[in-house]
């Protein structure tokens, strides 16, 4: 995941406007082991999107479309929580 966390921080910079090259190829293989430990948040559909973008793959955008449905069910999982543990100090 090193690698991973080198080009995430060459990507991140390239948004900001500094001229740098990004390995997407070792972006997208990040992000598969993210997807695979169901470590996904909303940063990652987005990068996931300029992955699939940039590739133009069939692969690329599978796991662009599982990311986003990954994303979607954490951040409904959380939202549950946070509504039981509303429920329960409401007790």
């Amino acid at each position: 995941m090193s690698n991973y966390n080198e080009q995430l921080s060459i990507y991140q910079a390239t948004k900001a406007g500094q001229g740098k090259l990004v390995n997407y190829r070792v972006l997208e293989n990040g992000l598969k082991q993210r997807l695979a430990a169901g470590e996904v948040t909303k940063d990652d559909v987005a990068i996931a999107f300029d992955v699939a973008k940039r590739l133009q793959t069939n692969q690329a955008r599978v796991m662009y479309s599982n990311i986003k449905r990954q994303a979607e069910i954490n951040e409904a999982s959380k939202a549950e929580e946070t509504k039981e543990e509303s429920g329960e100090q409401a007790d």
